[in-house]
Order: structure tokens, then sequence, then C-alpha cells
């Protein structure tokens, strides 16, 4: 599973045990070392700063196939530098643990949003405005006047309530709106490394609603 899956270029989520359920930065895995099960990641960035990490540490990374997600336990071995980029080598302790994706329900909605684009380095890009109109536990579809390339990551803050989810997520979809729309884009969004406690929160609004929506529609 190691191989088969821990791959350079592939993106995965660092978490340390202090960044709990929902926390860690998304990197990109840049050599594979598989004889000594070491990987080369990007050093993850905060506040435009890198994040430390205590050589010796625990850590655990998530990573996103199209069927399921990968969670690998890791031990932080050293800093380095790969062509100019700032880097930690992990060495990677078991063979992962696989974790089915849940069937994604969709529902249709209209909820402002924010979200930023997170570059390979770990940088964030400023904040964008926009509009879900399609959610799911999986992923969505976003408007927007923001021009984004498909492949570029993003980081979403969807307001539910009282609640606000965070989500992770690649654009896997691009197209143009008719002329004359308030906002000039839309795109699919799969999200990626979503907590169970967020999947969880995404859920219990759709029903919320949709139970509104069937009170409205009962006649009176």
């Amino acid at each position: 599973m190691f191989l088969d899956n821990l791959k350079s270029g592939a993106r995965v989520q660092i978490q340390r045990p202090s960044d709990g359920p929902t926390g860690g930065f998304m990197c990109k895995i840049e050599v594979l070392i598989p004889d000594k099960r070491m990987v080369l990641i990007h050093a993850p960035v905060e506040r435009n700063r890198p994040v430390d990490l205590r050589i010796g540490g625990s850590l655990t990374l998530r990573l996103l196939t199209d069927n399921a997600t990968y969670v690998f336990k890791a031990t932080m071995m050293s800093y380095g530098d790969v062509d100019g980029f700032d880097v930690v080598k992990l060495r990677v302790d078991n063979d992962g643990e696989k974790i089915q994706r849940r069937s994604a329900f969709r529902f249709n909605c209209a909820i402002p949003i924010s979200f930023s684009v997170i570059y390979s380095s770990g940088q964030q890009a400023e904040r964008e405005e926009g509009l879900v109109i399609d959610l799911s536990a999986g992923g969505t579809k976003i408007y927007t006047n923001k021009s984004l390339h498909e492949g570029y990551l993003l980081n979403i803050s969807i307001p539910l309530d009282k609640d606000t989810v965070v989500a992770f997520g690649d654009i896997r979809t691009k197209s143009e709106l008719p002329r004359g729309s308030k906002y000039t884009y839309q795109y699919g969004i799969r999200f990626a490394m979503m907590p169970e406690s967020d999947q969880e929160i995404i859920i219990r609004y759709m029903y919320k609603m949709q139970r509104e929506e069937l009170k409205k529609a009962r006649p009176r």
C-alpha cells in the first residue's frame, strides 16, 4: 500500500498531535524514497512562516484518492532543501489505513462563501468571495468572478447556520456562466481530507433545509 498510493506530486495533509482532527496543513510530496520508507514534502507554512515540526515527533499523513482516504503514521526526521524549496524529511511508519469515502447526497442552495488558493509551496493567496450553489459531503459547485485553473487547491469557508465548515478541495471542472450573470465562472470542487465531524455538519444542514422545503410545499 505504501508504494501504491504515496507518489511524487501527490498532495497530503500533515497533522501534528496538537492540530486535532480538523487541523493540519496541505503539502505536496516532492521525492519518494521507497527502500528507506522516506518522503520529502514541501515544508508546511502558516502566516508566511514555516511551521515548527519537532525532530523525532509523531505526525499523521492523509492522502486523498478518487475512492478513499489513506491515513499514514510518520515521524519527522529533518529539514532540507530541494531546488530552492524548504522541505521536511519524514519516515512513514506503517502501510496506511484505508478509509472508504462516503457516498454523497447533494442539494441545491445559494450560500455566500469565501475561499483562497493554496499553492504547492503552502502559501495561501488573498481570500476571494463566491457562492456555493450545489453542496454535498463530498464536494460542491461554486460561482465566482475569480479566474482559476483546474487542479488548484482551495481553502473554502462555508457558513452553515451556527457552524462554519472549512474545506479543502481540488478544482475538477471549470465553465463560464452566461453573459450578464452576476458571476463569471462555475467550478466543480472535490473535497479532500474532510473530517467526519464536518461531513456530519453538512449532512445535518442538508436534511434540515430539505425538511423546511417540504414543510413549505405542504398544502395548508
